[in-house]
């Protein structure tokens, strides 16, 4: 098993399931783990045998989720930050005590991109040359006219939503 990183959409999936039958198993993901059978901080450090990853992706923009990529990552590794931060009304705070007081040689990894009409010509170009397939983590389908109903399960969490596909036609 690799221990390399964990990002907390894949954590949707499914304990010690088979990924390569998951979406995330298509992305090169191992093991699965699953946030509504237990704390997915003590599986990851049960499946590491307390070690922890070597690398954590933030993906979700949660306080909770931030100080769990602190918490699952060991010594010296490093922790992705790509999720938007920007809704929670306090200051994005570094968990002291999983940052191991500053001492533990974590390595924080973040940044912006351009967001608007910029990101979305770059995303369509990468989608359009084949080099990005974004079919495999889509979970719901919605016509155009239920575009309000695609929000609304995405902000709720409705039905086990991860990535709806929007079609304009």
């Amino acid at each position: 098993m690799k221990e390399r990183s964990w990002s907390s959409p894949a954590s949707r999936w499914g304990t010690k399931r088979s990924a390569s039958s998951t979406p995330w198993g298509h992305f090169g993901a191992d093991v699965i783990v699953d946030h509504t059978k237990g704390d997915p901080v003590e599986q990851i450090l049960e499946l590491t045998g307390s070690a922890g990853v070597d690398a954590a992706i933030e993906a979700l923009g949660s306080p909770r989720t931030w100080e769990a990529a602190f918490r699952v990552t060991k010594p010296g590794g490093r922790i992705s930050n790509v999720g938007y931060h920007g809704e929670v009304p306090e200051p994005l705070q570094i968990p002291l005590e999983p940052f191991g007081y500053g001492m533990s040689d974590k390595q924080i990894y973040a940044g912006l991109n351009q967001g608007g009409r910029e990101r979305l010509r770059r995303i369509f170009r990468l989608m359009e040359t084949g080099k990005v397939d974004p079919t495999p983590m889509t979970t719901h389908r919605f016509g155009f006219d239920e575009i309000e109903r695609a929000f609304w399960m995405m902000a709720s969490k409705e039905d086990g939503i991860i990535k709806p596909l929007i079609h304009f036609d």
